[in-house]
């Protein structure tokens, strides 16, 4: 903020310097102390200054180069540590880990009977073998993804969430992973500049102004986890 009112009062500053020189009239001269141009006899001498240069070939390095190997990030937490130590979740336990942010992106509520935030739902996770199909039914399938700054962990107590919601009980989690993009974010401020020459009658004047710029930028990556999973029901 502080950066940006010095910017706009040198830029007043600027404006009022250019525009008293500008209306100003030769000092010496039959147009002596005239503050209006009247008819002036001008030369075209010199080349022309360019005011703008484009960069040609402008050449940008491989991604994989220049970032590195992507890797999954702070936020990625492996389905096996999270399942360390038990694989049986309270309702109450999901909705206070995960943010309000989350719950509006997969259009939950907050949940307040306590009848369902005492209710049990058990995580089945095993990336090698299948579940049989004689023991389970197929309620249906789930997909959590952590926005912003949320990790592996709200993604999960969102899929305990969302498997309470299609009337299940049990979730069997089968795919996890990281959603990889590129984000850039800059702004820019910058105050233009003039040059220019009069002659008349052998007597002339000369006014020129400087610029001043600013500019900032930043860019990186999002990296954001996900899980996928199935809904099951137990086949008596």
């Amino acid at each position: 903020m502080k950066k940006l009112l010095i910017i706009l009062l040198v830029f007043a500053a600027s404006f009022i310097f250019l525009t008293g020189v500008t209306l100003a009239g030769p000092s010496t001269g039959p147009y002596a102390g005239s503050s209006s141009i009247a008819v002036i006899e001008t030369t075209n001498q010199g080349s022309k200054i360019p005011m703008s240069v484009i960069a040609q070939d402008l050449k940008f390095p491989q991604l994989i180069p220049y970032f590195g190997p992507t890797n999954p990030g702070y936020r990625f937490r492996p389905l096996a540590d999270i399942l360390l130590y038990g694989n049986k979740f309270t309702i109450e336990s999901a909705q206070n880990n995960v943010s309000d942010t989350q719950l509006i992106l997969h259009k939950l509520t907050r949940i307040t009977d306590p009848k369902i935030l005492k209710k049990v739902i058990t995580v089945i996770y095993n990336d090698k073998e299948k579940i049989p199909n004689a023991a389970y039914g197929r309620v249906g399938y789930l997909t959590a993804m952590a926005t912003n700054e949320a990790t592996s962990i709200d993604a999960f107590d969102i899929i305990l969430l969302l498997t309470h919601k299609m009337g299940s009980n049990v979730v069997h989690l089968t795919r996890q992973g990281v959603d990889f993009s590129m984000f850039a974010t800059g702004w820019g401020a910058s105050i233009g500049g003039v040059s220019g020459g009069l002659n008349a009658n052998g007597e002339g004047g000369q006014v020129a102004s400087g610029m001043l710029g600013w500019a900032t930028g930043k860019s990186g990556a999002n990296r954001d986890p996900w899980l996928q999973g199935v809904c099951l029901e137990l086949c008596e």
